[in-house]
């Protein structure tokens, strides 16, 4: 330091006294939170659990023939969870991710499609129940995901089949359940029509909600087949559903994008539900590979496109080509199914959508969140459908929740897992409780999994031959070999677990259980199991 320079630090102690406070003004920056993430939930309808061709999510189990590249990237970008699980069909899935909460709860008291007894007259050993009534909307009163952000600070968006909102009037769907913007979301819980057709002059997918995506039904043009990646021998032809809803989430993500507020989406799609009818040159191309049902295949292929465009749009918002817009670091996506599969069995898995074994209740799960989700992950942590409310409100900061009198959560968050998959909490128990029946699919029942002495056990309690089944699902995921009389044990243990469960919840618990159609008393829940036979 030249001489007669005056020094600014004249004394030790300033000079300490300076380092302390730019490490306060430090400490403080960093103290700031950052802005909640936006949050997509891409849902497909009836996928089931590997009829994908992710290795990770499938445990080596995908199907080849459903080609899926786009979910490969995003799995090896992100988190696969091996043991998520759904309702056996779609309403009451989407009630329990609408709502936090089980069926037989006050607000949801969705168990299935329709109604509970549908073939009842099938009853095994002569012995009937009368399924008590049930409802098709999670209910008015009920505090939605939607809400519930909304009052975190988060625009919110719906987009394709709702399913469970419209059954009891306007005041059930979307628009009045949370969500800014609606397309889609209706009564319907399938689209009656793949493709556009022209009628008076103008393109529409007949009989479609109430027409939200006609706007979308023209005909494709070179300029769309060519900002998409299309083949450009689909010029003219009719608009496939499944792109008119990519098309939908572009206008979404565009709007919501530039609001200066994190935004929750849920993007449902109508595939892969009957009817199932490719894109043209994508059914082609499935053919040409050898798929055995190339409408499927094909049909698969299409919402795996809808995520990349989606991905695209979340790095460029604006479509200009300057990524300096890009909101993807600040966006989770989460993909999964809303219940087992349908078509083509889902083996290894027994069972198919409707079931409570492993192929009606297991779906897939990938989670993406650059920068904050280490790629190429794997877990095992269950999760269930009703644990995606209490997720999003934690990461949203939790500055808002319902209250626990009025709009209990029976989901766990799973938003230490994307962290920290390997340091976060198991899970407790999974129940199902169901009280009517789905045809052939499914009688009055009760079911836990559960992780116990270091295995994942599954036990059933079947109403009507007053018996038991206890699975392995962690050595045998096929559910081959009932263990209820080797394992009582753990039998008796998940017993207490499944009859407290429906015993002891919190007062606005509202178990319904099946009547015997001759006495009218109620089936109850299951007895608890002594430790031996």
């Amino acid at each position: 330091m030249p001489l007669g320079t005056k020094s600014p630090f004249t004394s030790i102690g300033t000079l300490l006294s300076a380092l302390l406070l730019v490490a306060t003004l430090t400490e403080s920056k960093a103290a700031v939170p950052k802005r909640p993430p936006n949050i997509v939930i891409f849902m497909i309808d009836d996928l089931g659990w590997n009829h994908i061709s992710v290795k990770q999510t499938t445990m080596g189990n995908q199907r080849q023939e459903c080609r899926t590249p786009e979910l490969e990237k995003l799995a090896a970008d992100g988190l696969s969870f091996t043991h998520a699980y759904a309702q056996p069909n779609c309403a009451p899935t989407r009630a329990a991710m609408l709502s936090g909460q089980y069926p037989a709860r006050i607000h949801n008291d969705v168990y299935a499609v329709g109604n509970l007894n549908r073939h009842s007259g099938l009853a095994k050993n002569g012995i009937s129940f009368q399924a008590p009534q049930q409802s098709e909307d999670v209910g008015p009163e009920a505090v939605t995901i939607a809400e519930a952000l909304k009052k975190n600070g988060y625009a919110t968006a719906h987009i394709g089949k709702y399913h469970v909102g419209g059954h009891r009037g306007k005041s059930t769907l979307p628009e009045n359940a949370g969500f800014d913007i609606n397309i889609g979301g209706y009564t319907q819980g399938h689209q009656p029509v793949c493709f556009a057709e022209e009628k008076g002059g103008s393109w529409r997918f007949a009989g479609l909600g109430r027409g939200d995506f006609d706007r979308y039904a023209a005909p494709y043009t070179s300029e769309y087949l060519e900002k998409n990646r299309f083949p450009a021998e689909l010029a003219g032809t009719p608009k496939h559903i499944g792109d008119a809803m990519g098309d939908a989430l572009e206008t979404t993500i565009t709007t919501l994008a530039g609001k200066g507020q994190p935004f929750y989406i849920q993007f449902h799609t109508y595939a892969v539900h009957l009817p199932v009818k490719s894109r043209p040159d994508l059914r082609k191309a499935a053919k040409e590979s050898g798929a055995s049902n190339p409408d499927y295949a094909g049909f698969v292929r299409g919402f795996d496109e809808n995520m990349r465009r989606l991905r695209e749009l979340l790095e460029d918002p604006n479509g200009d080509g300057d990524h300096a817009d890009s909101i993807s670091k600040d966006t989770l996506i989460l993909f999964t199914s809303d219940n087992g599969g349908w078509l083509g069995g889902n083996a290894p898995l027994k069972g198919v959508k409707g079931m409570f074994t492993e192929g009606g209740i297991r779906v897939p799960l990938i989670a993406c969140w650059p920068g904050v989700i280490r790629p190429g992950g794997v877990t095992d942590h269950m999760v269930h459908s009703v644990d995606y409310y209490a997720t999003c409100l934690e990461l949203a900061g939790k500055r808002w929740m319902p209250a626990a009198a009025t709009h209990p959560l029976d989901g766990s968050s799973f938003a230490t897992v994307l962290r920290d998959p390997a340091g976060a909490k198991p899970r407790g128990p999974i129940f199902y409780l169901f009280p009517g029946y789905l045809g052939k699919r499914a009688q009055p029942c009760a079911v836990v999994i559960d992780d116990l002495l270091g295995k994942r056990y599954k036990l059933s309690y079947d109403y009507e031959t007053v018996s038991w089944e206890l699975y392995c699902i962690t050595d045998d995921l096929s559910e081959s070999r009932n263990l209820i009389d080797s394992r009582r044990d753990v039998a008796a243990a998940l017993s207490v677990k499944m009859h407290t469960w429906l015993t002891r919840q919190h007062p606005t618990w509202k178990p319904k259980y099946p009547f015997h159609k001759k006495s009218r008393k109620s089936a109850g829940p299951p007895p608890v199991l002594p430790p031996t036979p």
